[in-house]
């Protein structure tokens, strides 16, 4: 996996035990902008906020405990992290959702 050491959208990067954010192939770039993965293990009692900032854009999250489809957005907002955990996220591109979706 690549990791492009790009930390854009996050107020305290240093704050998320793992972040890669990776860049979207070719055959994707006209939809999806890059791909990010969050992973994360703290003891317990321990909560880590993630302070974000939105791009402008919609961002769909595969977790755990299932899949968001979310913004865009033009508001901070947070998420707080407490015990171990993953998501795989995708920032499309702005209109990036009509290059997915078919209508009926």
């Amino acid at each position: 996996m690549t990791d492009t050491g790009d930390s854009r959208g996050l107020l305290y990067p240093a704050r998320l035990p793992t972040f890669r954010r990776v860049p979207a192939p070719d055959d994707l770039t006209d939809v999806v902008r890059w791909f990010w993965i969050p992973v994360w293990r703290l003891a317990p009692g321990r909560t880590s906020r993630q302070n974000l900032l939105p791009f402008p854009a919609s961002n769909l999250v595969v977790q755990h405990d299932g899949t968001v489809l979310s913004g865009p957005t033009t508001s901070a907002s947070y998420r707080d992290l407490h015990g171990h955990g993953w998501a795989v996220g995708t920032l499309l591109r702005p209109a990036g959702l009509a290059g997915i979706h078919q209508a009926p």
